[in-house]
């Protein structure tokens, strides 16, 4: 007598079509890769200008991760694929060649086109009020490991984004009443990517210079060391209305004062006075022998500390120029000290500082 098979064969049927309704709709609900790279995880209202709730807005309150290093948000963005930091070449293998930095972009250019979904760690960094009725909060995104942490290598940079923001009119109603001088704040564009930059993941130090009405540059110091030589370089953007691009990049510090046993002393100020009168001391031939080696290794090797404060000048009617003023002192490698002092000035030129004044970058490369 022959199994009876349909019935065994039914519900393998149903699973099988059941299964392939699930993958129709779960690819139907799938965004295009590019098509939502501007919309924002949560096109919320935030009730006030603070980092937090600007943030609760645009990436959710339920997204907030909060730890005893950070207050943190998880989300999936549409951004470029990871790209390597450039160390400097004194951070590199003798064998390994030092790539080019990026030339700077046109003003106004657009985002790289090849974007993915990349499942990030986003913390808020600066927020500017750009007239009455619009804000803007800057924040970076870092790749998140299996357990929502951000991942940090030496190499690992930042991303940058912007969500912007409108205020809410009084007679819009919106929910529960407000508080006395209390302000709503609706997101309004998103973007997720507008640079990489910096090392470990994050990009540095930051700061917000206004330049004119509704008009700022927003400042990045990034900063990597190795093997006791430690460099920092600067980043400018142009935050206006329209956006959020870059204006700006320079060397702005290095210094190598723990690369060689020598380089601090070789550059610690110099004692000013009367001078002490020496005591003859008789060297043993051995002794001798040392020194002039010690001497001559000092001679293979300059020892250098600048840095540079960015400042900027206002203009009348126009957009300030931004100085940035170099200190420091370098040891060649004779032994000669040479101190470091030098202005650089830079004009907005279509959307970039243009240098006007002022010599070379005195910050070494390396």
């Amino acid at each position: 007598m022959a199994k009876p098979e349909a019935p065994a064969r039914l519900p393998r049927l149903l699973q099988g079509i059941a299964g392939l309704a699930l993958a129709l709709m779960l690819a139907a609900c799938q965004p295009a890769d590019n098509g939502d790279a501007r919309m924002p995880p949560n096109k919320g209202v935030a009730s006030s200008l603070h980092l937090n709730a600007l943030m609760d807005a645009a990436f959710g309150s339920r997204q907030q991760v909060v730890d005893t290093q950070q207050v943190r948000w998880r989300a999936n963005l549409m951004l470029p694929p990871q790209q390597a930091a450039r160390l400097p070449s004194s951070m590199l293998p003798a064998s390994e060649p030092l790539a080019p930095l990026a030339s700077m972009p046109e003003a106004g250019g657009a985002a790289p086109a090849l974007l993915q979904r990349t499942a990030v760690v986003a913390l808020p960094r600066e927020v500017v009020r750009l007239n009455e009725t619009q804000a803007v909060l800057v924040f970076e995104s870092v790749p998140a490991d299996e357990e929502g942490r951000p991942q940090r290598e030496p190499t690992s940079k930042a991303a940058l984004g912007t969500v912007f923001y409108t205020r809410v009119a009084e007679s819009a109603g919106n929910g529960k009443p407000r508080t006395p001088g209390e302000e709503q704040w609706q997101v309004t564009s998103f973007q997720p990517y507008v640079d990489a930059i910096g090392y470990d993941g994050s990009a540095g130090d930051s700061q917000v210079y206004k330049l004119a009405p509704e008009r700022y540059l927003l400042t990045f110091e990034s900063e990597s060391c190795w093997k006791g030589t430690c460099g920092s370089w600067l980043n400018g953007y142009l935050l206006q209305p329209d956006g959020l691009a870059l204006a700006l990049q320079s060397r702005l510090a290095g210094n190598n004062r723990t690369a060689y046993p020598d380089c601090d002393a070789r550059l610690a100020p110099q004692r000013s006075g009367p001078r002490q009168p020496r005591r003859r001391v008789v060297i043993p031939a051995q002794a001798d022998v040392a020194s002039a080696a010690a001497s001559a290794a000092v001679q293979g090797h300059s020892c250098f500390d600048v840095r540079g404060e960015v400042h900027p000048i206002s203009r009348e009617a126009a957009s300030a120029d931004v100085s940035i003023r170099f200190k420091g002192l370098v040891s060649n490698a004779r032994g000669d000290r040479q101190p470091v002092q030098e202005t650089q000035l830079f004009r907005l030129n279509d959307g970039l500082y243009e240098q006007v004044d002022g010599g070379p970058n005195p910050v070494p490369e390396f």
